[in-house]
């Protein structure tokens, strides 16, 4: 009973070092799907964007499945997989492209 006592004031948080990353993860997953229609609809006009778009969606929700690991490393895959599908097919690429990289500035400044 005494016991039930102590425990009764304790809320139920997590220590800092193991903060949940569903935005981040959420983000990723998110801007991975807008990439991926990206990619398939520039396969239509120049496949190999289309190919290099699809590809840096993967690396992309690759990175954001890794933030859950490593939230610095997983927030530099994402910048850079932004980057990547930002340069391979520009237009189509600007929504997948914001949000890899806001995922990935979350991840690597959230504390």
């Amino acid at each position: 009973m005494g016991e039930k006592m102590a425990n009764e004031g304790q809320e139920n948080t997590l220590p800092e070092n193991k903060r949940t990353r569903t935005i981040e993860l959420a983000l990723g997953f998110a801007g991975g799907i807008f990439g991926l229609i990206g990619g398939v609809f520039a396969l239509l006009f120049l496949p190999e964007l289309g190919v290099s778009a699809i590809l840096a969606s993967v690396v992309g929700i690759v990175g954001a499945v890794f933030v859950t690991r490593n939230h610095t490393g997983g927030g530099i895959i994402l910048v850079l997989s932004s980057i990547w599908l930002l340069i391979s097919i520009s237009f189509f690429g600007v929504l997948g492209f914001i949000l890899f990289l806001l995922a990935g500035l979350i991840a690597i400044f959230r504390k």
